[in-house]
């Protein structure tokens, strides 16, 4: 009987350090953290949207300046061409009126005439984009954009000033579109509601209009390979609600590969300025409805 009890108590024993040292253990085991299957990204900064805009009214002066010479030029032949009458005719009113031209030239002199209002208005926003880069370049460190990046957005905005300053209108509008290409690359580290690679669609289309204005087609080539490239990794990407602006966009990229190919800076102006409508589309057809 009492081997009998003295078994018994040991058994007790035996449960009751095997539960103990299970407790332990159980206490030991790190209770498993749930972890997110994203990286919680900040929304993009003011400055790298202002940066953005004011590469598109660089862009947009420099168009309206190319248009006026156009027609400046378009006027001056029409004036060579005139019948020698008439340019008499024009000269004898234009003695006629000579003190009356002489006020008025005064006036002229005191308003800003439209190509330097143009320049001005490219000078002060290039200086914004200095501005608001300084501001944006620390954030997007912090956000993870590598040191090669950064150098050159800035190698990009120095060049765009050193071409607006000498006032090369044609360098001015690649320069500012140079800009423009990091656009894209920085919103990767950031919060956005539509693709980013949808900006390098842009971006390279109008590397294509502006250069072919001046015959560079072995630029326009590779940027046309550039374009047939990113979309065929992006349109698998968009949402179904994209299809239509997509199959636009599938058109609109043949027609200026056409142009390019046959080497035509009209035509290749024309359909470079319907994709970028189809790039727009794609935009809106696009944005999260998160």
């Amino acid at each position: 009987m009492k081997n009998y009890h003295k078994i018994l108590y040991f058994l007790l024993i035996v449960v009751v350090i095997f539960q103990l040292s299970a407790c332990k253990n159980n206490q030991k085991k790190p209770v498993p953290q749930k972890k997110s299957n994203t990286t919680q990204k900040m929304s993009t900064p003011k400055e790298l949207t202002k940066i953005e805009n004011d590469t598109e009214t660089i862009i947009k002066e420099c168009q309206k300046l190319q248009e006026s010479q156009k027609s400046e030029t378009d006027k001056s032949s029409v004036s060579t061409l005139a019948p020698k009458g008439k340019q008499l005719s024009t000269s004898k009113n234009q003695q006629e009126g000579k003190s009356t031209g002489q006020e008025g030239n005064k006036q002229k002199q005191q308003k800003e005439s439209p190509e330097k209002k143009s320049w001005s208005t490219i000078d002060k926003t290039v200086k914004d984009i200095h501005t608001n880069w300084n501001v944006l370049s620390p954030i997007a460190a912090k956000a993870g954009a590598s040191a090669d990046l950064l150098n050159n957005v800035s190698t990009a905005i120095n060049t765009l000033t050193t071409k607006s300053t000498n006032k090369l209108l044609n360098d001015t509008m690649i320069a500012a579109n140079n800009v423009y290409k990091y656009i894209p690359e920085i919103e990767n580290y950031f919060k956005t509601t539509s693709p980013p690679d949808i900006k390098k669609l842009r971006f390279y289309n109008r590397d294509i209009e502006f250069n072919s204005a001046t015959e560079k087609w072995d630029i326009a080539t590779k940027d046309i390979n550039e374009l047939k490239a990113i979309w065929k990794v992006l349109r698998v990407k968009l949402p179904k609600d994209a299809k239509n602006a997509s199959d636009k966009f599938d058109t609109g990229l043949s027609e200026l590969e056409k142009a390019v190919q046959a080497k035509d800076n009209t035509i290749t102006k024309i359909k470079s300025n319907v994709l970028e409508s189809d790039i727009k589309s794609l935009e809106k057809a696009s944005v999260s409805k998160k």
